[in-house]
């Protein structure tokens, strides 16, 4: 790969080229699918087996991901990134009250707050996915 770049820019219309074809997608396509996979880690932790440690490990893996989906995100996405935090912050809810207080029902909601969120996680990557 070194001697590419060594031999690219040794001209210069193959050097704007070789940079124009480097770019590659934009950097929301990959932290989009980083959320994605994200939101399906929440929605798969056992919390009665992993514990709650689990719980608050996959909320903060959801916390960084979707951070970085609204770092990347343009304007173009705004509202739909402002859907998915609030998406979040009802996750983040739920799984503080499971944590405080583990029951049937407590779980249940982190498993509906998952559940939503993953639903509009999927209807933006849908829409992200044109630009990809």
């Amino acid at each position: 790969m070194v001697g590419v770049g060594v031999v690219a820019a040794g001209c210069s219309s193959e050097d704007s080229t070789s940079s124009a074809a480097s770019t590659g997608p934009p950097a929301v396509c990959s932290s989009t699918d980083a959320l994605q996979a994200s939101v399906v880690d929440v929605r798969d932790v056992q919390v009665v087996e992993d514990g709650t440690a689990a719980l608050e490990d996959a909320v903060a893996s959801v916390r960084s991901a979707l951070r970085d989906v609204a770092d990347d995100a343009t304007s173009q996405y705004a509202s739909q990134v402002d859907a998915l935090q609030a998406d979040f912050d009802a996750l983040q809810t739920a799984a503080g009250t499971a944590v405080d207080s583990p029951s049937a029902a407590t779980l249940s909601a982190v498993k509906s707050s998952a559940t939503a969120l993953a639903g509009d996680v999927s209807s933006f990557a849908d829409d992200v996915a044109s630009t990809c």
